[in-house]
């Protein structure tokens, strides 16, 4: 038997129950809403169609948008953008690209611009941030030292502790198997990693 519509209105189609289904399923399944490339993805449909089915399933009231996200109605946390991917080794790529959203905690970053990173690499291990592990990040330009920061060295994004070394300041890993980035050139600090969210499955 089908769920029954949160608000009166028109009955949904097979196929709107589907992706409404469809995304329920990718909510639970990756512990965050799926974007709006995630839907289409599912169903092998343009972006332009996944985004009229959404649009419609929150008019109607089976799902809710909340500051651009479209998520299940009551849905605590507040959505940070997953903007891509950072190295957690040697500096690679920026990152600009959204993938999606991560809910985080109300509390988290009170009053800063967060956004999530999805990061590559081993070289942060022993501050306990894994190869594919989300770092939620708020956005600054500054940073003290012992801060572990997403830093921007000649235009390529990683993310390292903040230090010296051999009294120079650099960017430090946390794996003895990396050495430090002494900072030469042109370095931007991008943000100060807040927290780790970290799949299971």
């Amino acid at each position: 038997m089908r769920d029954m519509p949160p608000t009166r209105g028109k009955p949904l189609t097979d196929r709107q129950h589907e992706v409404w289904e469809a995304f329920k399923l990718l909510t639970a399944r990756r512990g965050l809403p799926p974007s709006v490339r995630d839907v289409a993805a599912h169903f092998r449909i343009q972006v332009s169609a996944a985004h009229r089915h959404l649009r419609l399933l929150v008019r109607r009231g089976w799902l809710e948008a909340r500051g651009g996200v479209v998520r299940l109605p009551g849905s605590s946390g507040v959505p940070v953008p997953i903007m891509g991917r950072v190295p957690a080794g040697a500096p690679r790529e920026t990152f600009e690209v959204p993938e999606g959203y991560l809910p985080c905690p109300p509390d988290w970053g009170r009053g800063q611009d967060l956004f999530a990173l999805r990061v590559r690499g081993d070289s942060m291990t022993d501050a306990g941030i894994l190869d594919q592990d989300v770092v939620v990040v708020a956005k600054t330009g500054h940073a003290r030292d012992g801060e572990i920061v997403v830093a921007l060295v000649d235009g390529e994004a990683t993310v390292k502790r903040l230090g010296k070394s051999g009294g120079e300041p650099a960017l430090l890993p946390a794996n003895p198997k990396y050495k430090p980035i002494v900072l030469q050139g042109e370095v931007r600090i991008a943000g100060k990693v807040l927290g780790v969210f970290r799949s299971l499955a």
